[in-house]
Order: structure tokens, then C-alpha cells, then sequence
């Protein structure tokens, strides 16, 4: 099946560079909401965002590995031009039992102790395509420290109700440049981390830790506007839907029966150790995630992809990870880069903001459609070379 789209790429906002627009300063825009829907829940609303008057919207949930199974949300919002754009990326979660020998968990960090914020972020600027220089530190936002520290005294008030549980969350940015195509572009890398470990379950003890990222993107010398402006308004939080909470606890609850069902199945020997380690971990998990879901302070967070053989955490680029999880995929031509349907295994552009895809290998528009077509490359979500 073939398909030819006839659309201005500026109007899509697809197209990272090349679009003719001189949007205004980020400060002085207005604000709007984009709506957040969760494909797994017969895509009822499940999160609201507030963004800037104007820009366009992508988001969808997606849920963590067995490391950490909770559903978060995961966004991007950009400017006309495409070169000014707010992200949140999915979790990167880790778990740790060092008694043990065990593989990592498939779509786990392999990661075998607690990180603060900005050891994570030595770690996460490697997974950046193309190179980055990292400039130095920057702040991470009064009201964002706020609920961060919020979170960690919920942590603390439960680790007091479990002899040996320890909880540490912390956040960290940088400031660091990339490159895309003649624009050198500033981004701001936010996280917080959050560490849960327990000390008391013999053999079993250990723990796990969660990172969620945020990160804004914008041409040299316009990131502190953009700062300014998500900082003040908070514009990464996302506010939950009271019935999609309610939908989503009473599955948590019946999938976390069905876990307990086959550790017991597996485990019989040792299943007074591991139900205690279970339950005490789920209890902080869920706790914490509909504490601040209610309270309509969810946790702004990142959400890991349910990863499989073709997302590996360690080796996939984050922001390919996005493209996966909203069906698309990037591909650049003579007008820079495009965000397409993944459907297609070809796309052809005439660099007239036109493109034409097809899964027919043999197709070719040139001499059956207007204009000089070339056929795209596929590239990383941000925009880099494979």
C-alpha cells in the first residue's frame, strides 16, 4: 500500500530544521494544554499537560520492566520551527540483590548499586548520538526541588513502618550542546533519582532505584528563556485523570496477585523471605505512586519502555525510544528531517515539504507524481545519523 501526504511540514511541525518561522521569545508566550491518553486502556485520558501557547503535542503512557512495573507518561512539545522543544523521556529503572547471582531483568539498567542524580547523568549524557560537550551544572527549578523533596519525606515516613528499609532521592541537571545540521543547540538534562533498598532480608536484601528525565532543547543562547518559563510554571508536571487512576490501580492490583502467584510457584523454599521482600517493595512503589498521582503531583517522570529485543536499554538511543513509543520514525531529506508513519519501510521527498511512502521496494513517484523525488534516509529521533 502506497500513501502520499500533502501537508505543510512548518503546519505539522515535524521538521526539526529548515521551516521558515521566527517564533517569539519563549517567555512571552501563553499557555495551553495537551491531553495525554494510555493505549493500553483503550486509549482513555489518562494525564493533562500544560505546554506553551502554540506548540505542537505528542504523548502516550508506557509501563516499566519487572524491575519497576508502574505506567508513567512520556511526552515531547516543540515550536513551530522544531528547534525549541520540552521532553519527558521514559524511566530507567535497576535493581540490585548482590547475594545474588541474577541476569538483568530485560529493559533494566544493568546496574548493580545506588546512584545520586548527577552520577546518573555521567551516565545518561553516553547515550547521547553524535557527541555532546557538556557545558556544567544548572539548576533544576525551585517548585521541581519542592516536590522532589516532598516525595522524599513520603519515603521516609515508610521506610519508618519497615525495619531496614532506606530510601534516598535526589536531582541534578546539566547544561550541554549538540549539534543539528548548522544549529548548535543548548539542552538541559533534569533527573531525579530515587533509591529503595532494604538490609534486612538476608540473602535477598537489596533494592532498586528509578531516574526520570526531562529535557529541554533550544538554539544557543535561547535554553535560559525556555528554563525560565518551564521552571516557573512547572511544565513538565503531569496531572492524572481521577478515572484512569482508578482503572489503572484495580489492574495493578490484579497483575500484582498474579506475580505473587508465580513467585510462590517457583520460589516455595524461601517464600516467607520473598513475600516479605515483595510486599514491601510494592507497598513503597504503589504508596508513592498514588500518593502523588491523588494529590495530582505525579511524578513528572519518564517512562521506561515495556522493553524488548528491539529496544535494549543499554544500547537504543533515548530518543529513538520516543519514536517507538508514538509509532513513528525519523527520516531526513533536502528540508531537513521529518517525523513519518513507522509503518513504511520507504520514504521518498521532493523537497517541497512533500513525502511519499511505500513498503514496495521497486516504487519510485518520479515521473508519476509532480515534482524531483529522492528517496529519505532513516536517522536516530533526534535527528543524528545511524
Amino acid at each position: 500500500m502506497n500513501r502520499i501526504v500533502l501537508r505543510s511540514v512548518c503546519a505539522l511541525a515535524f521538521i526539526l530544521v529548515g521551516c521558515g518561522f521566527h517564533a517569539q521569545p519563549v517567555a512571552a508566550q501563553a499557555l495551553s494544554t495537551g491531553t495525554i491518553t494510555d493505549p493500553s486502556l483503550q486509549d482513555i485520558k489518562a494525564f493533562t499537560v500544560t505546554i506553551p501557547a502554540g506548540w505542537k503535542f505528542q504523548g502516550t503512557v508506557v509501563r516499566g520492566p519487572e524491575c519497576s512495573p508502574i505506567a508513567f507518561p512520556v511526552f515531547r512539545a516543540y515550536s513551530a520551527d522544531g528547534l525549541t522543544e520540552i521532553r519527558l523521556m521514559p524511566a530507567f529503572s535497576w535493581s540490585f540483590h548482590p547475594a545474588i547471582r541474577m541476569g538483568t531483568v530485560a529493559g533494566c539498567l544493568p546496574i548493580q548499586q545506588t546512584l545520586t542524580a548527577a552520577q546518573f547523568l555521567d551516565h545518561f549524557v553516553e547515550l547521547i548520538p553524535g557527541g555532546v560537550h557538556v557545558v556544567g551544572t544548572m539548576g533544576v527549578g525551585q517548585l521541581y526541588q519542592d516536590r522532589v523533596q516532598r516525595m522524599g519525606a513520603n519515603e521516609n515516613a515508610i521506610d519508618a513502618k519497615n525495619p531496614g528499609s532506606h530510601s534516598t532521592i535526589d536531582a541534578a541537571a546539566l547544561r550541554v550542546e549538540t549539534v543539528n545540521g548548522s544549529f548548535v543547540i543548548e539542552q538541559r538534562l533534569r533527573v531525579y533519582v530515587e533509591c529503595r533498598t532494604n538490609s534486612s532480608l538476608g540473602k535477598f536484601s537489596g533494592g532498586g532505584c528509578s531516574a526520570h528525565v526531562d529535557v529541554l532543547r533550544a538554539p544557543k543562547g535561547k535554553l535560559d528563556a525556555l528554563a525560565g518559563l518551564v521552571d516557573a510554571h512547572d511544565l513538565t508536571k503531569t496531572v492524572n485523570d481521577a478515572h484512569w487512576l482508578q482503572v489503572y490501580m484495580q489492574r495493578q492490583q490484579g497483575e500484582d496477585a498474579q506475580r505473587m502467584r508465580n513467585l510462590t510457584k517457583t520460589e516455595s523454599q524461601q517464600i516467607s523471605m520473598l513475600h516479605t521482600q515483595y510486599e514491601e517493595m510494592q507497598d513503597t512503589m504503589n504508596r508513592n505512586h498514588a500518593a502523588f498521582m491523588a494529590q495530582q503531583e505525579s511524578q513528572f517522570n519518564s517512562a521506561m519502555n515495556n522493553a524488548n529485543s528491539s529496544m535494549n536499554a543499554q544500547t537504543t538511543a533515548a530518543s529513538d525510544w520516543v519514536d517507538y513509543a508514538l509509532d513513528e520514525q525519523t527520516v531526513a531529506g533536502p528540508n531537513g528531517t521529518v517525523k513519518v508513519s513507522s509503518s513504511y519501510s520507504q520514504t521518498w521527498v521532493n523537497g517541497q515539504n512533500q513525502w511519499f511512502q511505500t513498503n514496495d521496494p521497486n516504487a519510485n513517484p518520479n515521473n508519476v507524481l509532480p515534482g524531483s523525488w529522492s528517496q529519505a534516509t532513516r536517522v536516530h529521533g533526534n535527528g543524528q545519523p545511524n
